[in-house]
């Protein structure tokens, strides 16, 4: 299913799809790339990372991995959420932008863990105001 709206203002036009991904012990990265090809400015907005209803009673953790960068060896996964079912089985992200390509892993926990959002398309008319975020709400 494919739902998406647009929105227009005089300086751009804004197409939001919706998206979501299932992270588990059996597919435990996956990778967000845009669904529109050939549409360059694209934004991912994460509202939702949660649970599924055949969660262990163990921590899951879900990271952000950082781009393959051969100047920044350094770089190390960030944590955007650490879940469990009795204690915190879901989080929403407020105004959590992220440009593709984005990787996510389970690194702890068997999962199903569901990650959901929006995919952001921004047509350039003219001049750019504001953000992506702000039309896609």
């Amino acid at each position: 299913m494919n739902l998406s709206s647009t929105s227009s203002t005089a300086e751009k036009t804004v197409t939001t799809v919706l998206w979501g991904c299932e992270l588990s012990q059996e597919k435990r990265t996956w990778t967000f790339k845009p669904q529109l090809e050939g549409k360059p400015d694209c934004k991912l907005l994460l509202h939702t990372i949660c649970l599924g209803e055949k969660a262990k009673e163990e921590l899951n953790r879900v990271e952000i991995l950082p781009l393959s960068n051969l100047e920044d060896k350094k770089a190390q996964p960030v944590t955007i959420a650490s879940l469990q079912a009795s204690v915190l089985p879901m989080v929403t992200m407020m105004r959590f932008e992220l440009s593709p390509p984005v990787t996510f892993q389970l690194r702890a926990g068997s999962g199903p863990v569901f990650l959901s959002g929006q995919e952001c398309y921004e047509k350039k008319a003219g001049k750019r105001r504001g953000s992506c975020e702000t039309q896609c709400q």
